[in-house]
């Protein structure tokens, strides 16, 4: 059962909504004897690691994607309360803030484990650099120069898989199958699947599809010379920053050893979540957006 007795709130609180929807929220939840007090920045979970047991954030699914790797690093829960549009990783919507303080008051809302990928540069020596990235929904490898494509070998567990000629090249997990990848004519995939989907975008070759693999393999992305010289390239985490990648580097992309923990109202169901927000047939059946946000 996941009571929470310290909750940390963390808001753009310059956006259109998100004070109102803050103070509906401090009520709420001091109503029901949960400590509630604001993260200002990243640099709260390095001075207090410890200091909350629940990290809500207010905005759309890009304000949670922005704290996500912390998260998981300290091994805190997170929730979402809606403000934007679609709203894929997000809790509940601001309608449905009492309830959701109720919901975690009484012990009704559950945790469920999402897993995550890391992503680490190789120098031209075969080298793995320490530093790394993590990522919920993707790792994204493009040409800095916009409206340029890109070459780049994709190799799994070291041999290769396919070499690409398109505007980039997206892995992505299950949660991030409803993302960037979804968008760039990826699959959709079951939240709990233990795979990672490599989704060309725009490739020069109408035989090049969306490619599904299990979630223990370690997959290397090579740039490659284009008319006999390297082009400047950059990758993404979660689309919540870019970083470039030196003549001769590679990428590293494999299952991260941190997991996320979502929080999720009682009778949470991906499928419905689907209909809703896809506007997929069924949408409109009665009670179907009771707990969606």
């Amino acid at each position: 059962m996941f009571i929470p007795q310290r909750v940390g709130f963390m808001a753009p609180v310059d956006r259109p909504g998100v004070k109102e929807a803050l103070e509906m929220a401090y009520k709420a939840f001091s109503d029901r004897g949960i400590c509630a007090a604001p993260i200002r920045n990243l640099q709260f979970f390095d001075e207090n690691p410890h200091a909350i047991q629940l990290i809500v954030t207010f905005g759309g699914d890009g304000t949670m994607l922005s704290v996500v790797a912390r998260a998981a690093m300290l091994g805190v829960p997170i929730a979402g309360i809606n403000l934007g549009r679609l709203g894929f990783l997000t809790t509940v919507s601001r309608q449905r803030i009492n309830e959701f303080a109720e919901a975690l008051a009484t012990g009704q809302c559950f945790i469920e484990k999402r897993n995550m990928l890391e992503v680490c540069p190789v120098n031209d020596s075969g080298a793995v650099s320490s530093v790394r990235k993590i990522a919920l929904n993707d790792v994204t490898l493009t040409r800095n120069q916009t409206g340029k494509m890109v070459d780049l070998d994709v190799e799994v567990e070291g041999n290769l898989l396919n070499r690409y000629h398109a505007d980039g090249i997206i892995i992505a997990t299950p949660t991030g199958s409803s993302a960037y990848s979804l968008a760039a004519g990826g699959p959709l995939i079951w939240p709990e699947t233990s795979v990672f989907c490599i989704t060309p975008i725009c490739p020069h070759s109408l035989t090049n599809r969306s490619v599904v693999l299990p979630d223990y393999v370690s997959i290397c992305l090579k740039p490659r010379p284009r008319r006999g010289r390297f082009d400047s390239m950059q990758y993404s985490v979660d689309g919540c920053g870019t970083y470039g990648i030196a003549i001769g580097e590679s990428l590293v992309v494999r299952k991260a050893r941190e997991v996320l923990s979502l929080v999720h109202m009682p009778h949470y169901d991906f499928a419905a979540l689907l209909r809703a927000k896809l506007h997929w047939q069924g949408s409109e059946l009665p009670g179907d957006d009771e707990f969606l946000p």
